[in-house]
C-alpha cells in the first residue's frame, strides 16, 4: 500500500515569499518547500503523526503497523506474536518454564501423576479400616465384597459393596481400578495370580480369599480373616 496522504499546496506560500522579495525559485525557497512538503505528509497541525504516514522501509500505513499496540506501547494480545514458543523465553526466578515442562511430562490430562513410577510409594499405600472385606458362605461360589473404607496417606476413601463369582471354590485375589481415587461404585475383578493386582495403573487390591465347599470363609480387610493376609494389600502372596 502506498502513501495516499496529499500534501497541502505550497504555491500560495511561495507566492507570498515572492511578494516579500524572495525568489521562490531560489535554492532557499526550494528547500523550504521540500521541508514543508515532507512534514505535511507525516504530521498534522498539532505536530501529531498522521495515521496514513509510512515507516521508512515499509509500504503499509503506520496505522496498520500499530493496530495491535495499545496506548501504553504494549502488544494487545499474545495472538499478535508470530512465534509464541516458550523456547524463545528466558527462564525467570523460580524457573517457571523448567517447572512447567516437568509438570507437563509428569502429569496427565486430569492433573494427576501420569504413572506410579513418578509417585512416592507411600502415596498409593492403603489399609482397609474393616477387619475383613471378603466373604463366602461355602455353599455358593460367589464371593461378597462388603462396603468398606480404605485409609490412604492423604485421606480415607469409601467403596461400595459388590460381588464376584469365580465359578468354583478356589483361592482368588480381588481388586478393582480406581485411578482417580474417586471411591463409590467400582467394578470388582479377581485373579488367582497375585501379580495381576499390580498390572495396571490405578489398581487397588482388596485382598485374598480361599473358598472351600461346605465351609464359610472370609478374607481381605485389615486382618485378612481366615485368609490371614494382614494389611489388606492383596498383593501379598498366600
Amino acid at each position: 500500500m502506498s502513501n495516499t496522504i496529499k500534501q497541502r499546496p505550497v504555491e500560495p506560500i511561495l507566492a507570498e515569499l515572492a511578494a516579500a522579495g524572495f525568489n521562490p525559485l531560489g535554492s532557499f525557497c526550494i528547500a523550504i518547500r521540500d521541508l514543508i512538503t515532507r512534514a505535511d505528509k507525516i504530521a498534522n497541525n498539532n505536530g501529531e503523526i498522521q495515521a496514513k504516514a509510512n515507516v521508512t522501509g515499509r509500504t503499509e500505513q503506520i496505522s496498520t503497523t500499530l493496530q495491535n499496540v495499545d496506548s501504553a506501547g504494549n502488544l494487545s494480545s499474545l495472538a499478535n506474536v508470530n512465534t509464541r514458543t516458550t523456547d524463545l523465553l528466558t527462564d525467570g526466578t523460580g524457573s517457571p518454564l523448567a517447572g512447567g515442562k516437568r509438570g507437563f511430562v509428569a502429569l496427565d490430562t486430569n492433573n494427576r501423576l501420569a504413572n506410579s513410577f513418578r509417585a512416592n510409594p507411600v502415596n498409593v499405600s492403603n489399609t482397609p479400616t474393616s477387619s475383613t472385606t471378603l466373604s463366602n458362605d461355602g455353599i455358593s461360589t460367589s464371593i461378597v465384597i462388603s462396603a468398606y473404607t480404605s485409609q490412604f496417606p492423604p485421606g480415607s476413601v469409601s467403596y461400595n459393596s459388590g460381588s464376584i463369582d469365580p465359578g468354583s471354590f478356589t483361592a482368588e485375589f480381588v481388586y478393582f481400578d480406581d485411578p482417580t481415587f474417586a471411591g463409590g461404585a467400582v467394578t470388582f475383578q479377581f485373579s488367582p495370580t497375585a501379580s495381576t493386582q499390580t498390572a495396571a495403573e490405578g489398581r487397588v487390591p482388596v485382598g485374598q480369599i480361599t473358598t472351600v465347599g461346605g465351609a464359610a470363609k472370609t478374607g481381605g480387610g485389615s486382618s485378612g480373616g481366615t485368609g490371614g493376609h494382614a494389611g489388606g494389600r492383596g498383593f501379598i502372596q498366600g
